[in-house]
């Protein structure tokens, strides 16, 4: 340093190539720390977005809420029917980056004009912290109910007070997909109980491989629904089904859909086409 410059620099102040030194490394302490900050945001903060969230971390929170709905939906007087993950590709995450959602049905059958009175009743027996919210719209002719579950997991119906079958719909939302899509997810379930069979040989369905659905519920007992598509009835199917139900209230809509309660299981009986009908029996949340 010459002369002039010593002159020029006030007493104490560190040589400029001192403090150029202690400015980098200032600058990198930074960058290091941010860097620490945000690596331990990854594994412990909360996100604040769905896309934080993958699809596969989107999924088990979407299992975990089917078995909470499907325990609050499943009280006495109501079949239940679980539905399968489904997986749609028609969203973006961004206009460049493209997604999936993740999505399960819960389907109920009520008694006549008890259809309000149940998605309230469902409601009520969601947590407290989704913060269940049922409306009624066009003179109380139609219901519709949206919950929180966290993780950016949503509940939604919306039904007309006339229909007796509702469908619980949870959807993630449009999520990103890091490596593989989720495959077959759903807890192992048991073995489809007997009145499974008992159903089927009384419609004259014969033995039929069933689909399972199943969830872990909240108190991490395992619930299911065996299902058989394309089951062909004869004449008389709503006398077939009194004769199932025994001394068990047959419930049935006006859309031809059938349903009763066998002790703690659920037996629904869906039309699909001419003589032809979906077969599910499932079982409650214990």
């Amino acid at each position: 340093m010459t002369a002039p410059e010593r002159a020029s620099r006030p007493a104490g102040e560190p040589p400029r190539s001192k403090r150029r030194w202690l400015l980098g490394g200032v600058v990198a302490a930074w960058i290091v720390a941010v860097s620490a900050l945000a690596v331990w945001s990854v594994g412990h903060e909360r996100p604040t977005v769905p896309e934080q969230r993958d699809l596969r971390l989107a999924v088990a929170d979407l299992q975990r809420a089917a078995g909470v709905v499907h325990a609050a939906a499943g009280a006495d007087g109501r079949t239940v029917a679980l539905g399968a993950l489904e997986l749609s590709q028609q969203c973006r995450v961004t206009p460049v980056r493209p997604g999936l959602v993740a999505a399960r049905n819960v389907t109920v059958l009520v008694p006549t004009g008890e259809t309000i009175a149940a998605v309230r009743a469902v409601a009520d027996r969601l947590p407290a912290a989704w913060a269940a919210d049922v409306a009624e719209a066009r003179g109380g002719t139609r219901v519709s109910l949206h919950a929180d579950a966290g993780d950016f997991i949503g509940v939604d119906t919306t039904a007309e007070a006339s229909n007796q079958v509702f469908t619980l719909r949870l959807t993630t939302g449009c999520r990103p997909v890091d490596g593989d899509e989720p495959g077959d997810v759903d807890p192992s379930a048991p073995d489809a109980p007997p009145v499974f069979g008992d159903v089927l040989r009384g419609l004259d369905g014969g033995r039929s491989e069933a689909e399972v659905h199943a969830v872990t519920c909240p108190s991490g007992a395992i619930a299911a629904s065996w299902v058989v598509d394309r089951v062909r009835v004869g004449a008389d199917l709503a006398g077939r089904l009194r004769k199932l139900a025994g001394d068990a209230r047959l419930l049935s809509s006006d859309a031809g859909t059938y349903g009763y309660r066998d002790g703690a299981y659920s037996v629904l009986v869906q039309p699909t086409v001419t003589d032809i009908v979906r077969v599910t029996v499932s079982s409650a949340c214990q």
